[in-house]
């Protein structure tokens, strides 16, 4: 991978200036807490735009705005950042989405006590996710990866609902324990580049060059995998986000959803189809099979909700299925929808969820027969539910069109058979949505609970047109996040099929 320097340290004061707001929070007063964290999360977001506007898009497969610092030389362990196609992509939705989460955050009733722990949370995940998918030496990029644990369990366990406790120690055993499997995994191929050459590198460059037997890279493969598959989550993986959602609080769900799911999916097409070529080449069949699973299962699961939340959970399970499925099929279509996807399902799932923490704000419950005809009232608010859920379900001109789309142009290049598979997920996810709309506005209830509703505005309304504007840009415009991340993609399949 080519390396383009910069004389300007954008990614590491894209990392700080979250971190330097949430200490900033801490030795304030309390008053100020929601005004400087909106001020860092939202200068944040304007200098992600102007790294994509300086952003090199004939280099896409180049890691640009590269910088390095020494951290242990005995082991040459750096601090490499930088941005290819594809982590721009992902940066750019981390400063979106958590600027999402805090404006939404900043008149929430949910969030009336210690409010400085819960914006330094929320301000220090965005530090540690812009680290995660800008990291280009693998273990600072687990060392990320571990510390988004800690804000979000203090989010779920602290602001989160009735089983908040059982929900955050969940969450929190599940991708600590899983998490092992990838130091374990790293290790190892730190390892094998010393046997090779003689020196340690946990260097994303350098460990590209490492050679294995056919047995032990099928073992690294599925160390990195078992790590990844439960952050996704993939079935049987996946029973730790029905909980952790079900009871965090709605901005807690929303950089869940949107991000945190986002770094398994990211880390298993950059190390898994990255680092382990020949193994992703032979154990394509198995991972494709499991998307698929992962797809019907989870859409049958979300189907027969009652609540609301944990509807939207299951739902966000099985955009993760198609996500993995494309992924795997390994073809450019295949890639190009895997990536597309993650970022439309961080759009959709985000707002999905702040729409049940508003009628939840109204109701009180996510109960769903509980909420039949809820938004008959709301207009402003009805039109944002229908423009999400056609989006969410894959209408075209809404975000997920082009990730259902081109998995199921990707398959039909194997077999009208997985095809046809696909095509039946790809149903369900309308079916479960439509039966949210019917629901939600064809049901009927006694209106004069409902009559004296207030309309969505303020703070609220602005962190929806904030996610309005991207789910229809990728619906109508594809080709600008296409550009994106064209290159990256390219160097990733030239890598698994051997060529130059």
């Amino acid at each position: 991978m080519d390396i383009v320097r910069t004389d300007f340290p954008f990614i590491s004061l894209s990392l700080a200036l979250p971190a330097i707001s949430a200490l900033l929070v801490v030795f304030l007063q309390e008053r100020f807490a929601r005004a400087v964290s909106v001020v860092g999360a939202g200068a944040t977001f304007l200098l992600s735009l102007l790294v994509v506007y300086l952003f090199d898009y004939s280099r896409t497969s180049a890691v640009q705005f590269y910088e390095e610092y020494t951290i242990l030389d005995e082991l040459n362990i750096k601090l490499s950042l930088g941005l290819d196609g594809l982590s721009l992509l992902m940066y750019l939705l981390t400063a979106l989405v958590s600027l999402v989460a805090i404006v939404w955050s900043v008149k929430d009733r949910q969030v009336s006590f210690r409010l400085k722990e819960y914006f330094v949370a929320f301000l220090l995940t965005e530090s540690f996710l812009i680290g995660v998918f800008a990291s280009y030496d693998v273990l600072v990029f687990y060392v990320f990866y571990e510390l988004t644990l800690i804000p979000m369990l203090f989010a779920i366990g602290v602001w989160g609902y009735k089983l908040r406790l059982y929900s955050a120690y969940k969450f929190f055993i599940y991708i600590f324990v899983s998490s092992l499997f990838l130091l374990l995994g790293i290790a190892s191929v730190a390892v094998v580049h010393y046997k090779n050459t003689g020196s340690f590198s946990f260097s994303y460059f350098d460990l590209l060059k490492n050679s294995y037997t056919p047995g032990l890279e099928i073992f690294l493969f599925l160390l990195f995998f078992i790590a990844f598959a439960v952050k996704t989550p993939l079935v049987p993986f996946h029973t730790w986000l029905p909980d952790a959602h079900g009871e965090a609080p709605t901005a807690g769900s929303v950089v869940l959803a949107a991000m945190l799911l986002k770094m398994g999916t990211y880390a298993l097409l950059r190390f898994n189809l990255g680092l382990f070529p020949d193994a992703t080449v032979k154990l394509m069949p198995f991972m494709v099979a499991i998307g698929i699973i992962t797809i019907i299962y989870a859409s049958w699961m979300t189907i027969v909700q009652n609540n609301i939340k944990r509807f939207v959970a299951y739902s966000s399970v099985s955009h993760m299925g198609f996500v993995v499925t494309a992924m795997f099929l390994l073809t450019q279509e295949g890639l190009r929808a895997s990536v597309i996807e993650m970022f439309a399902h961080g759009m959709t799932s985000a707002s999905l969820f702040m729409i049940a923490g508003f009628i939840y704000n109204r109701l009180h419950t996510f109960n769903m027969s509980s909420l039949r005809g809820s938004v008959k009232f709301m207009p402003m608010f009805a039109v944002i539910v229908a423009m999400t859920s056609f989006a969410s379900m894959g209408l075209p001109g809404g975000s997920s069109f082009w990730g259902k789309f081109l998995t199921i142009l990707a398959a039909k290049e194997y077999s009208y058979a997985l095809a046809l598979l696909v095509l039946v997920g790809a149903f369900f996810s309308a079916a479960y949505i439509l039966f949210m709309l019917k629901t939600l506005f064809l049901d009927v209830r006694e209106e004069s609970i409902l009559i004296h509703f207030t309309d969505i505005r303020g703070f609220k309304l602005v962190s929806f047109i904030m996610l309005m504007v991207p789910i229809f840009l990728i619906g109508f415009f594809p080709h600008l996040f296409f550009n994106m991340f064209e290159g990256s993609i390219g160097f990733i399949l030239k890598n698994l099929l051997g060529l130059e």
